[in-house]
């Protein structure tokens, strides 16, 4: 059976098919709040894994020694 997890990349793979969806016409004008509204929490949801990974990586990095 296959591995059936959403991933991060899904999610940002997610947001650029909505983009371009709405580019594309895809959606009635009465729709595109609504669409606008979840692509507006998906990205602020991706922008804060990004930022939570990138902070977590600088605290995991060892701290270069002091001069003495």
């Amino acid at each position: 059976m296959e591995n059936n997890n959403i991933t991060v990349a899904d999610l940002d793979t997610i947001k650029n098919i909505i983009d371009l969806a709405c580019t594309r016409g895809a959606f009635r004008g009465g729709e595109i709040s609504q669409v606008g509204a979840v692509y507006d929490k998906l990205n602020a949801f991706l922008t804060q894994v990004v930022e939570q990974a990138k902070a977590q990586a600088n605290a995991e990095q060892p701290s270069e020694p002091q001069g003495e």
